[in-house]
Parts: structure tokens; C-alpha cells; sequence
């Protein structure tokens, strides 16, 4: 077995505790985890999973979406064995909200709130991330029971940026042809590395990456846009109907990896200014940007001929961005596929054919 193939195990089984390190699951996006490294802990971000919401469905209305829900599984089933959970307030109203179920369920476990600021360009933006960053590392400190230093800081924010370069290099093998492991598993493979953020996984995202042959081929060139690529069954119609993923703009992908945190001066500035220049999001506002010009301007950057959207059910922040990005592809003439479906969906029939008519349609 290739060493890179622990990526799957670590992506169907994130909530095992795999040493004696305190354990956080970070629930997506854009929470500043290298805090938690810092302190010396495990970080997992969590992007749902393809569990039945049995015992979560007693505590969510049936409009919250399964990435959520399937989170929530985790923690009630009774196999997850964190320590504490953190929640970034910005991502979407259903993942703000949890963070007080979350306590409610578990008193006695460690939780953390990240309030990302809603208006990333302005002009008070980077003093607010600042003070955010710094009750942070305040309430981190007192859960490790040990001081966060500078050096601790620099240390982590290196760790996170040797990560993410890994994990864009990944992901940038899938421009030059159709890989020899299923598009699915690269991305598969980025969850589970994304479920023990650190030197361990970034090894095995290296080892995947040069491990991963590419060979021509001569259909579609196809991004996908959204929050995540599952249900991964997705990716297997596209490949089968002769299409290439060439790249994405996913939460769970090239928009979190795509940019790295400054590794000079003071590390929580850095932190700041690094919060305060994401790429385009649909769960934040630029009051002078655009992200339907954005995912135009990705698509041919990367050669793309085609967008799918891969949404997720209940997922308003990007339904509220689709119509902006629909019309922005559609004046660029960049044809474009909405496949909205939950986490325990199968590539069922009627998706399918929906997939191969649009590539047929396309050529």
C-alpha cells in the first residue's frame, strides 16, 4: 500500500484520536487554526461526511444542510474523541448557530468562536481581525494550559503555509490531464489531510502529488464551484463521460489553500492581513469586487471550458451567489451545470444523464 493511501483512512474515520495531543474539531471556513497548532494540539477540519443524521436530526430543522448535520453525527454517535470544537462566525448562519448547541450538548468540552468579519475590505478590517485574533489566543492559551509565544505562532503559520503549498500543488496536477487516480480520491485524499492539519499530512499530500501520473485527454475541460466536490460520485460521472476536472473554486479545495500567511514580522498582524485578503467567498461581502468576474476570471486561468456547480441542499450562501455567477458565465459564454444534491446522495440515473447531456451538449 502507498503511503499516501492513510489519507483515505484518516478521511473515513477524522474523529479517532491518533495520539496524546488535545483534539479540535474546526468546523469550515476560515478559522485561523494555526492557534491550535501553536498550542500544540490536533487540528481537523471537518466537512461533513456521509453518515445518516439519525441522532442530529432530533436537534436541526430539516433545512440545515447535511455537512452540518453529518458533523453533528460525529459528536453524537459517540466514536468521536475531541477534546473541544471551534466555529467560525461568518461562514453561514447554521454553522454560527451550532456553536451554542454544541455547548448546550457538551458542557464540558472546549469551544471556541472565531468571529471572521463580514466585510473583508473594510477599512477597519484588519484592527478588528486583530483583537479577534487576540481573545483567540487568549482562550486557546487557557484550554492548553500553557502560553502561546511569538515562535510558537511563526512555527505553525510555517507549518500551515508548507500545507497549503502542498495541497495547491495537488491540485495544480489536475490541469496538466486526466490523473491516474479518479479526480475523486484527490479530493478525498484532501479531506483526510485536512482531518490532522500538519508536517504527517502534508508528507502524504507530497507523496500523492508525485505519486499522481497525468495523460492527455481530449473532452471538456470542467471546474467545479461551490463549497465542496461530494458526494465524490459526481467527479466519477464526469471522468466517465469523457469530461476532465481541471481545477475548482471550493471551499474544500483551491479557495482555502490558495494563499499563504505571511512568515515576516509580527505572526498575529500577519494572521490579520492574511484574513483580510481572502480570495472571493460566498461567505463574505467586498464591497467593490465581484465573484461572478472572479470564477470568470478562474475559469480561464485555468483552461476551463466548462463550470459545474457542485451545491450542496441548503447551503444559502452560495444559492445566494449562484444567480451573479450564472449570469457572469453565461456573458462570458462559458457554458455551466447546477447539480444540487446532500452528502448521502448517489449519483443516481437522472444525475448522470444530467451530466452526460451537458457534455454532450458541449462537446
Amino acid at each position: 500500500m502507498a503511503e499516501f493511501e492513510n489519507l483515505f483512512a484518516v478521511a473515513d474515520a477524522p474523529y479517532q484520536r491518533c495520539d496524546q495531543r488535545k483534539f479540535v474539531a474546526v468546523f469550515p471556513m476560515w478559522f485561523p487554526y494555526e492557534i491550535f497548532l501553536a498550542a500544540g494540539m490536533r487540528v481537523a477540519e471537518w466537512w461533513g461526511y456521509d453518515v445518516p443524521p439519525m441522532l442530529a436530526d432530533a436537534h436541526f430543522p430539516t433545512y440545515i444542510c447535511t455537512l452540518v448535520k453529518s458533523n453533528f453525527e460525529l459528536l453524537l454517535n459517540g466514536r468521536s474523541e475531541i477534546d473541544g470544537a471551534a466555529f467560525p462566525v461568518a461562514t453561514c448562519d447554521s454553522i454560527q448557530n451550532s456553536a451554542g448547541l454544541f455547548q448546550h450538548l457538551f458542557p464540558g468540552k472546549f469551544v471556541a468562536y472565531f468571529r471572521m468579519v463580514q466585510n473583508p475590505d473594510s477599512a477597519s478590517a484588519a484592527e478588528y481581525l486583530r483583537s479577534e485574533l487576540l481573545r483567540v489566543i487568549d482562550e486557546v492559551e487557557d484550554f492548553a494550559g500553557r502560553k502561546i509565544s511569538d515562535n510558537d505562532l511563526r512555527n505553525a503559520i510555517k507549518t500551515v503555509n508548507a500545507f497549503r503549498q502542498a495541497a495547491r500543488d495537488l491540485l495544480l496536477r489536475l490541469q496538466s490531464g486526466r490523473p491516474s487516480l479518479p479526480t475523486a480520491q484527490v479530493y478525498k485524499g484532501l479531506r483526510g489531510a485536512l482531518a490532522d492539519v500538519g508536517p504527517y499530512t502534508t508528507r502524504l499530500l507530497r507523496d500523492l502529488c508525485t505519486s499522481l501520473q497525468t495523460s492527455p485527454f481530449a473532452g471538456p475541460r470542467i471546474m467545479l464551484v461551490g463549497m465542496t466536490a461530494e458526494p465524490f460520485d459526481v467527479l466519477t460521472a464526469i471522468e466517465s463521460a469523457g469530461a476532465g476536472i481541471v481545477g475548482d473554486d471550493l471551499g474544500l479545495g483551491w479557495r482555502t489553500m490558495s494563499a499563504d500567511v505571511s512568515e515576516k514580522g509580527d505572526p498575529v498582524e500577519a494572521l490579520a492581513q492574511h484574513l483580510a485578503h481572502l480570495p472571493q467567498c460566498s461567505s463574505l461581502h467586498w464591497g467593490g469586487k465581484s465573484r461572478g468576474a472572479y470564477v470568470v476570471a478562474r475559469a480561464k486561468e485555468i483552461g476551463a471550458n466548462a463550470v459545474i456547480f457542485t451545491r450542496l441542499k441548503f447551503c444559502d450562501p452560495e444559492a445566494f451567489d449562484y444567480p451573479e455567477i450564472k449570469c457572469a458565465l453565461d456573458d462570458a459564454k462559458i457554458p455551466n451545470l447546477l447539480l444540487e444534491r446532500d452528502l448521502r446522495d448517489k449519483a443516481e440515473g437522472a444525475v448522470t444523464t444530467r451530466v452526460e447531456a451537458f457534455l454532450e451538449q458541449i462537446g
